[in-house]
Order: structure tokens, then sequence, then C-alpha cells
């Protein structure tokens, strides 16, 4: 009987270790902060807050590719206006909550008609997040990476 006792002594004690990850490299960063931004707006402007436009061809016909980005009542999301040829599309964005005011920023592509949507994470850095391209006759919004703050 006692060795049963003392094995499951043992076996308790082992698992009670400490589970302590100071130097994990795999732990989430943590983000100051988070809850002293308002969901909602109390002013939205009017004017985009980033906007990358190109001319395609002649001019007098208005045509152009690019997008416009606009604040919504929404603090965390943002309306499209893209530009392709004669088309027109809009659509909606959301950004994910760093603690603090989405800055939105757009950048030239690595084709002739795209553009990378994105914003500047807690770290001022700018994050890929979704591209813009005209191909094919079409206006294409692709995600190119997901992210997800803990």
């Amino acid at each position: 009987m006692n060795r049963k006792y003392y094995s499951f002594l043992l076996v308790f004690l082992l698992s009670c270790g400490s589970n302590d990850n100071k130097n994990s490299t795999n732990t989430p960063e943590s983000i100051p902060g988070k809850s002293a931004i308002s969901k909602e707006r109390a002013t939205v402007n009017k004017e985009p807050v980033a906007e990358y436009i190109v001319p395609m061809g002649d001019p007098k016909l208005d045509r152009k590719f690019g997008v416009k980005i606009y604040e919504t009542p929404e603090t965390f999301k943002f309306r499209l206006e893209m530009y392709y040829d004669a088309i027109v599309e809009n659509d909606t964005i959301s950004f994910p909550d760093f603690g603090k005011e989405p800055v939105v920023k757009v950048k030239p592509g690595t084709e002739k008609l795209s553009c990378i949507i994105g914003f500047l994470d807690d770290k001022n850095e700018f994050r890929e997040y979704k591209l813009l391209q005209g191909k094919d006759d079409q206006l294409r919004l692709t995600k190119l990476k997901s992210y997800v703050v803990e």
C-alpha cells in the first residue's frame, strides 16, 4: 500500500510543476490599453483617410485604377471606393484593434494595376492586409494575410 501511495504522490508532484513561459518565443505579444478605444467614432471624416489612384489612358474619359478609403461610424471599419476603368465598386474592410485608432495605408503593388491595402500595427510597422488589382477586365480584392490580436 505504501508503494501505491508514494507512486501516486510522485506523479501528483511531477504534474504540478511550474508552467512558466517567460523564456518562450511563441508567446503572443500583449497590447496595452486595448479597451481604451471606443468601438464608435464621435465624428466621421468625410475625406478619404488613404488613397491610391493611377490614370488609365485618356484622362478626359476619367479612366482610373485605385482605391479611396473612408471612415465609417464604426472605429475599426472603413468603406472602400474602388476604381477600375469605368467600374466603381464599394466594399467595407475591418482592421484589428491594436489599442489605438487604426492608421490605414495604401502602397503600390508589384503589378502595374495593383495596390496593397494595409495598416500600421502597434509598432507603426506597415502590415499588408488586402491586394486590389485590375486584371482581365475585372476588379479583384484578395486577402493577403489574416491578423488576430490576443
